[in-house]
């Protein structure tokens, strides 16, 4: 302590003072950093389309190019093949819906529990509005998709030159270390939405395929909800389940069960079948971990936050466990599930 030098004492201050400076900023811009949070996903989407064809000698920028112009024929394609099919269930459902959450409530009404229940409950549609303003803020939603996705498009370009950028803000001896850690992340987060991608076909195929056999009206529009729902960790399934639940119940009471029983059966194969097996050339994050996660980005960002709760906490974990774990602790760690599984059986057997 005595060896500590008037500038010393001066520099350790300003640095304090400056990362308090920054949290404080950072909770004044917590729309930005979602914004972010959402042009890096739509960046690693791009370049999990680019970079096989990087590794077969196209260039970077026609890469990408290329990949922009694949993503949007496929996306161009689903919409001509069902695009008017899914309008029309939409509409339907929309109608429905609504139809559907009147009839419940007047049934709770009838309850002799039913009263407490609605008392407690806010109403949805109120719920909804106040949801999608927070979600998306004062400067609107078109807005907002525009910078993710033009965002998205330029870290794609050229990720290489914000990760340098990044791990400039580290100490020189420390900065090949971090933009390996970067660049590591990158592949981790691609690899998750490719597993993301896989079960939430899976899952939305199912639920139409069962809400069809059922004769739930809408199955295309209740399936893809379920697919886009499922994106969204260990609550995300139970959110896309309630549409099918209100639908079933106003088309007829006794088919609440077999909707019920439809979502049961997608979500056991999806989380017993398929993910043990995307999981293994993925990232798995402890469930406890992700409950965390969601209940900490929910608080600080809204909606938004939960949505991106799971793909941010990816690039979080593995950061920490590259560079945290690994590199400062001397841990070896793996961010694939079946990595950690030789891990702990080589563990056990020393």
């Amino acid at each position: 302590m005595n060896n500590l030098t008037k500038a010393d004492i001066v520099r350790s201050t300003l640095i304090v003072l400056l990362l308090v400076g920054i949290a404080m900023l950072l909770v004044q811009v917590t729309t930005t950093l979602m914004l972010i949070a959402g042009a890096i996903l739509v960046a690693a989407v791009i370049r999990a389309f680019s970079d096989p064809l990087q590794h077969r000698g196209v260039p970077e920028t026609l890469s990408v190019l290329l990949a922009l112009i694949i993503i949007i024929a496929l996306l161009s394609g689903f919409g001509y093949l069902f695009g008017h099919s899914l309008s029309t269930q939409f509409d339907n459902l929309g109608s429905r819906l609504t139809d559907a959450y009147n009839m419940a409530r007047q049934w709770l009404a009838s309850q002799p529990f039913g009263k407490a229940i609605l008392s407690s409950t806010p109403d949805i549609q109120s719920y909804v509005g106040q949801a999608l303003t927070v979600a998306f803020g004062a400067i609107g939603v078109i807005t907002n998709l525009v910078l993710v996705i033009v965002g998205g498009i330029y870290l794609a370009l050229d990720p290489g030159l914000y990760a340098r950028g990044t791990s400039k803000l580290f100490p020189k001896k420390h900065s090949g270390r971090v933009l390996e850690a970067l660049r590591e992340s990158g592949a981790v987060l691609r690899r998750y939405l490719a597993a993301q991608l896989i079960t939430m076909t899976a899952v939305g195929s199912l639920v139409y395929i069962g809400m069809l056999i059922v004769d739930i009206p809408s199955a295309g529009a209740l399936g893809l909800i379920s697919a886009l729902t499922n994106f969204i960790p260990l609550i995300g399934p139970f959110i896309g389940a309630v549409p099918g639940i209100l639908i079933a119940f106003a088309d007829d009471p006794h088919k609440i069960i077999w909707a019920a029983l439809v979502y049961l059966v997608a979500q056991q194969i999806e989380g017993n079948v398929l993910t043990p097996i995307v999981q293994r050339h993925a990232v798995a994050i402890p469930p406890a971990v992700l409950i965390f996660a969601l209940g900490a980005m929910g608080t600080l960002f809204g909606t938004i936050g939960i949505v991106l709760a799971a793909p941010i906490t990816v690039v979080i974990y593995t950061l920490v466990a590259d560079l945290w774990s690994r590199e400062t602790l001397g841990h070896e760690v793996d961010t694939l599930e079946n990595a950690g599984i030789d891990d702990d059986s080589e563990t056990a057997s020393e």
